[in-house]
């Protein structure tokens, strides 16, 4: 493994937290996080608040549209550094947006990421989510006979903490600046750029 590939993993994962954080903050939802907007759901329907059940729901939607359409393209070999720009594009241009709207844009956003980069350094990652990473970290920690292990440790070690400080990011900008969503946009445009030159 390579001290990029960490830093691949980092700068992703910030970016999930970031976008994340601000999306939640702002608009009660969670534009990486899909587990997190299907318990939101069962919490709208089970006080009857139909409406943002929807909402949510057309998160989850968007998210799983991108998700689709970037394993596609990625199939008839589009370069995974174009959906990382895409990216990029839409979280900035979300700033842009009134409203909810925003969150759909960037949850369209964050589902091209995590579908765009799927493994660092031979690892399986989410970039977007944090649970899968979690289960796949104590998963290897009991196997001490694994060669990949201390690879597979490290970049989910970094994977979750990454994600962890991209929200502390993301909640400290919301209240900084005007368009916070620059930043994990800005982010992107890193990851874009790395992914390109590798």
């Amino acid at each position: 493994m390579q001290p990029r590939d960490l830093g691949r993993a980092v700068v992703l994962c910030v970016i999930g937290g970031s976008a994340d954080a601000i999306s939640f903050l702002r608009y009660g939802t969670f534009v990486g996080a899909m587990t997190g907007n299907t318990v939101l759901i069962g919490i709208d329907l089970a006080e009857w608040k139909l409406d943002r059940a929807g909402f949510h729901l057309g998160i989850v939607a968007v998210f799983l549209a991108a998700v689709i359409v970037t394993q596609t393209a990625l199939k008839v070999k589009v370069p995974a550094s174009l959906p990382l720009f895409l990216t990029a594009i839409m979280l900035g241009a979300s700033e842009l947006v009134a409203g909810e709207w925003s969150a759909a844009i960037c949850a369209a956003a964050l589902g091209m990421q995590n579908a765009a980069v799927q493994t660092i350094a031979g690892v399986s990652v989410n970039t977007a989510f944090i649970t899968g990473n979690l289960v796949r970290l104590g998963s290897t920690v009991p196997e001490p006979a694994e060669p990949n292990r201390s690879t597979a440790l490290a970049v989910l070690t970094a994977a979750w903490v990454a994600y962890a400080l991209g929200a502390v990011v993301g909640a400290v900008t919301l209240h900084l600046i005007a368009h916070p969503m620059i930043v994990p946009a800005a982010l992107a445009l890193v990851a874009a750029i790395f992914e390109l030159s590798a």
